[in-house]
């Protein structure tokens, strides 16, 4: 991966001409100087403005990075002020296969905002009727053809991947996330490594996600890998979920229940044991027992219904009918309040159980602050642990109720244990309850179902007792159509029963899969080749925090946290350790090393670092210095280290004997950098 700069040109349209500046830039340390207030950060500001990085500027989301001589009016050089027509900004950059384009950006001065101009030319060369013109800052700008960051991602070879937000998706990462690991700015660039780094993505740990790019670590494969594992597992989850429901709703309709799977996917399955069960004559029987039953029951009928009764006592029989009917209904009415009033009890039981969980895990969470108490050791040193009172001498015990030192209570972490026990003992009864519920809720349906019928049945029978043959007949008729209904319903309802436990036996091998899957990910996110990285670039750190002056502690004790990949020491922020200046010798350290890992292992550092006034907090001279001296030698490798600085000039030069080095220098007396253009 590599991105150069070698050509910066800003131009200002006003009514006395063109003003602005051009500045050719050079590969390796190329140092920018100019005097404070004469436009240096304008410069570097408008290089991360035509790559289209402004928002990681720090500068807000609507603010331009530049001064009003770029955006209101300009004082010319007899000192009159001159209003802007127009200005823009033209970058030219290349990478790592040696193409070279240009961009071109607006300013002020035109409507299309967000738009940057592309042209595969340098500068000079540019055909204003050949180019591509992109978007940036609007939905599809890093995924899109014309999106300005997907061309810069295929130009510079990054392939950003995808990361998650808090609105729990997935998007590309933004390249703004990561420009303030390789560009710092001035104003706020210099609080704290990545400070400017923007949130207007919403990405999770941006700063984390940036680093993890800009060093490639394997992590990211980890991450997404084990993230997309946790989204096709909770996906499964939901599927066997709904089919469960649906198999719930498939046995109420024959005022079942479902057996032999439970609403989440368990160790051991074996499809073939799901049934669905009906209850009949006090006992719990398999459908398909009750759908032979059935259909034995409307065989026997169609027989019985063949034989002829001529010589039949239909008052008789009719009066048999009307008191087996009653006897029914008396029976069921009854088997009706029975069950009514054990579900209401049995929700008043599930009721005072759940109370009792709460109290518990009240409880629970009081020992457990206990414990956590107990185990400070902020009484170590004192008498206020040895069983008797500081004031008085009294022996006592550590209980709250009247009981002699030698009696035996349980301890903290015992009554904890119990009451977890307790915890699980309750949970457990609460949920037996709830299975005992629905169980006698289905029951409780079936007889309703029932009682509608026999009732049904009884007023046929009285309503037409002057018609008692007739009425048997439609009586006999009923029934065998009920037997044959039964018969069709359950004969439905276990075709149906087949393919809800095929569709089990496919989510449960899809949801082994994957669950072996997320096993067999590596316990520890980093790969031996990540650890790598991280080690090297914490020597690389080290030493340059030791050749820059780095003086609040030794660098020997800073590490790289494997956790957020920045400095740490004891696992704490550095940053509350170290003073102002020294503060700044990390942030060069840690981007420069950063840069300098890439020399070694294959990043996604663009081998580009870009400094706004690095001599911050007065910086020793020494320091400065010994900065220049190893950016140059970090760019012998290849790539590009900017810095802009207000430095006198013979005192670079005479610092920068016999380094490499290119530097281009406006002196005071020349006035601000953007002046008028000639030709």
């Amino acid at each position: 991966m590599t991105l150069s700069i070698s050509r910066l040109k800003i131009i200002a349209k006003t009514i006395d001409g063109d003003y602005g500046v051009d500045i050719p830039f050079e590969k390796g340390l190329f140092i920018l100087r100019l005097d404070n207030s004469h436009g240096k950060s304008t410069c570097i500001n408008a290089i991360a403005y035509a790559l289209g990085m402004e928002k990681a500027l720090g500068l807000g989301s609507s603010k331009l990075p530049f001064p009003p001589s770029l955006t209101k009016a300009l004082e010319g050089k007899d000192g009159t002020e001159y209003s802007i027509i127009k200005s823009s900004v033209m970058l030219e950059i290349g990478n790592k296969a040696g193409n070279i384009c240009t961009l071109s950006r607006q300013i002020v001065g035109s409507d299309e905002e967000g738009i940057i101009y592309q042209y595969d030319s340098r500068i000079d060369n540019l055909n204003l009727n050949n180019h591509r013109k992109l978007f940036l800052h609007r939905e599809g700008d890093t995924t899109r053809p014309l999106g300005f960051f997907k061309w810069l991602d295929s130009f510079v070879g990054w392939n950003l991947p995808l990361v998650p937000n808090f609105d729990g998706k997935e998007v590309p990462l933004y390249p703004s996330i990561f420009f303030p690991t390789w560009f710092v700015e001035q104003k706020k660039g210099w609080s704290s490594i990545q400070s400017t780094t923007p949130t207007f993505m919403k990405i999770k740990e941006a700063k984390k996600r940036a680093l993890e790019f800009i060093l490639n670590l394997d992590v990211n494969d980890t991450v997404k890998k084990r993230a997309k594992l946790k989204v096709d597992i909770d996906s499964e989850l939901q599927t066997w979920k709904a089919v469960h429901k649906k198999s719930e709703i498939l046995a109420a309709r024959v005022f079942g229940q479902i057996r032999g799977v439970a609403d989440t996917p368990e160790a051991k399955f074996d499809q073939y044991k799901i049934d669905i069960s009906i209850k009949k004559d006090e006992r719990w029987l398999s459908i398909q027992n009750i759908a032979e039953d059935t259909e034995k029951q409307l065989l026997e009928f169609q027989i019985k219904s063949k034989i002829e009764s001529e010589n039949s006592q239909f008052d008789n029989d009719i009066q048999c009918k009307i008191d087996s009917f009653e006897s029914e209904i008396r029976n069921l009415d009854s088997r009706y309040v029975s069950l009514d009033s054990e579900i209401s009890f049995i929700n008043q039981q599930v009721y005072s159980t759940n109370i009792r969980v709460d109290n518990l895990l009240s409880d629970q969470r009081k020992y457990e602050d206990l414990k956590k108490i107990g185990e400070l050791k902020i009484f170590a040193n004192t008498e206020l642990n040895h069983e008797n009172c500081p004031t008085c001498g009294q022996d006592y015990t550590d209980n709250l109720i009247d009981m002699d030192s030698g009696s035996s209570v349980m301890s903290v972490d015992e009554s904890l244990d119990f009451i977890k026990q307790q915890v699980q003992a309750f949970k457990s009864v609460a949920e037996n309850y709830k299975f005992q519920k629905k169980k006698k809720t289905v029951e409780l349906g079936n007889i309703k179902l029932a009682l509608v019928e026999a009732r049904k049945s009884l007023r046929k029978i009285r309503e037409s007792i002057h018609h008692p043959e007739m009425i048997l007949k439609e009586e006999e008729l009923r029934q065998k159509i009920k037997l044959e209904n039964s018969v069709e319903s359950y004969s439905e309802t276990i075709r149906s029963l087949v393919n809800i436990r095929l569709e089990f036996d496919s989510i449960f091998r899809k949801y082994s899969s994957l669950t072996k899957q997320r096993r067999n990910l590596p316990e520890s996110i980093l790969s031996p080749l990540d650890m790598k990285k991280i080690s090297i670039l914490e020597l690389h750190l080290r030493k340059l925090l030791v050749d820059y002056g780095f003086s609040s502690f030794s660098p020997d004790k800073l590490e790289i946290s494997r956790e957020t990949y920045l400095p740490t020491r004891e696992g704490f922020d550095i940053g509350f350790d170290t003073s102002a200046s020294d503060g700044i010798r990390l942030i060069w350290s840690y981007l420069l090393s950063l840069f300098k890992l890439s020399n070694d292992i294959e990043t996604n550092h663009p081998k580009l670092v870009v400094f706004d006034e690095p001599r911050q907090q007065e910086a020793n001279k020494f320091s400065f210095t010994t900065l220049l001296k190893s950016a140059s030698e970090i760019c012998i490798g290849g790539g590009q280290v900017i810095l802009a600085t207000s430095e006198e000039s013979s005192v670079i030069k005479e610092s920068l004997q016999g380094v490499a080095y290119t530097m281009f220098s406006s002196e005071k007396s020349e006035g601000k950098i953007i002046r008028k253009l000639h030709g």
